[in-house]
């Protein structure tokens, strides 16, 4: 990618059978797959394909929850529609086996299908047909969108979304399908691109957008990684005109991104409530990259959208009245020149439970709460060297814990005030 730079398995056939009523749109498939931290293998890497077992224990052993795996690409001359397919059904059990969760992806060039053999299609069903010796099967299929041989734009556009519904179509609305996609901020800097992508149409047919972030291709520095996630979320959001649309945003290019700078992606995913994150690829991804990603979260779907502006009153959390925000809430204001009073409401908050992040320093853990209920306002004072006062202040709630022990824990009427 991404960097566009005998079978073992049954194919097809009586799975076709067995596939949901045909639809043309997302539905409610399940998207766990896209959650937490991932790990991304192409077809350019014989360390992962040499030894699928050693390079899965190896991801299980970083916390990665979903190895991202190249089945084919509409370079790839082979007569197969599958890239080794044995080493490929190895993956898929050995992931399984250590509880996690393998995504298939494929690169199209959106070429007339009619000419081109129908080849995008194809080789995309061949993915989600693909099965083991013993049944076993990809957890989701995504779309790798970047190719932009084909010109004009519209025309890709059309064909993209010509293949999408097709694809669509042929899963059923209960099968999840990511659709990768250029990194927004990348296409705002480099307008001819793919002018007018189709954000819509994308997120009409996939259930989850895959943004390759690659914020190494646009500057260097923790700033830079940190602003221009953000900014890949908020455009994302905006375009598609659903601010709680499902995100997984992957990282920079691991062999050109600094601990420092992949740090400040993680905190980015962290305070727009992504579903997850990861980093291209696996082979490349050092021990300080790795060190950070340790920190992705393993997100639901959130309602509302994170950050929210101070003033906020309805409660978030995984407390009465939400339970989408199940690890940390984040707000957000403007600039900020002095002290302020951070006032707000805990629910069943216990001692140690919950910690108070300014800006990513640490405000320490709150003070213990009424079990079970709503507790009276509480006041801290946040002192001005700890705030920013040329531009955004973020400060989050984070509670202990992390899947499946959850803890329960709420926060509500918040507000940044002077004393």
């Amino acid at each position: 990618m991404l960097l566009v730079a005998g079978l073992t398995v049954l194919v097809g056939l009586a799975m076709a059978a067995a596939r949901p009523p045909a639809s043309a749109a997302a539905g409610s498939a399940s998207i766990t797959a896209y959650r937490g931290l991932g790990a991304w293998v192409d077809m350019y890497d014989p360390s992962g394909w040499n030894d699928p077992a050693a390079a899965v224990k190896d991801m299980a052993a970083h916390g990665v929850r979903t190895l991202y795996i190249e089945t084919a690409n509409y370079h790839n001359p082979a007569t197969t529609p599958l890239f080794k397919p044995a080493a490929m059904a190895v993956f898929i059990k050995e992931c399984h086996a250590r509880k996690m969760r393998i995504v298939a992806w494929y690169l199209p060039s959106f070429k007339d299908p009619a000419k081109d053999k129908d080849k995008d299609y194809q080789r995309s069903m061949a993915a989600i047909d693909f099965r083991t010796s013993d049944g076993q099967e990809f957890d989701s299929f995504a779309v790798d969108i970047e190719d932009s041989t084909v010109k004009p734009a519209s025309t890709r556009s059309a064909r993209l979304k010509t293949l999408s519904e097709r694809l669509r179509k042929a899963v059923g609305k209960g099968y999840p399908l990511g659709g990768i996609i250029p990194s927004p901020a990348g296409m705002k800097i480099n307008s001819t691109y793919w002018p007018d992508f189709p954000y819509k149409d994308v997120a009409a047919a996939y259930d989850v957008i895959v943004p390759m972030g690659y914020y190494t291709y646009h500057g260097d520095g923790y700033a830079h990684a940190y602003n221009e996630t953000r900014e890949n979320v908020s455009i994302i959001r905006e375009q598609t005109a659903r601010p709680t649309i499902p995100i997984h945003v992957i990282a920079g290019d691991a062999s050109k991104s600094s601990g420092s700078e992949t740090l400040g992606y993680v905190r980015a995913l962290r305070e727009t409530g992504c579903l997850g994150g990861s980093m291209y690829d696996w082979a490349t991804t050092s021990a300080a990259n790795w060190q950070a990603l340790k920190n992705v979260r393993f997100n639901k779907i959130q309602k509302p959208a994170l950050p929210r502006d101070f003033p906020y009153a309805p409660p978030l959390g995984n407390c009465p009245g939400d339970s989408t925000h199940l690890k940390e809430v984040f707000y957000q204001a403007p600039k900020q020149s002095g002290q302020r009073i951070l006032h707000f409401r805990l629910w069943d908050v216990q001692t140690d439970e919950v910690r108070l992040l300014v800006n990513w320093q640490d405000g320490g853990a709150l003070d213990r709460g009424l079990k079970g209920r709503w507790s009276g306002v509480q006041s801290i004072a946040i002192p001005g060297s700890m705030l920013n006062a040329k531009g955004r202040n973020v400060i989050g709630f984070v509670a202990r814990g992390d899947a499946p022990d959850w803890q329960r824990w709420g926060v509500r009427d918040v507000t940044l005030v002077k004393p």
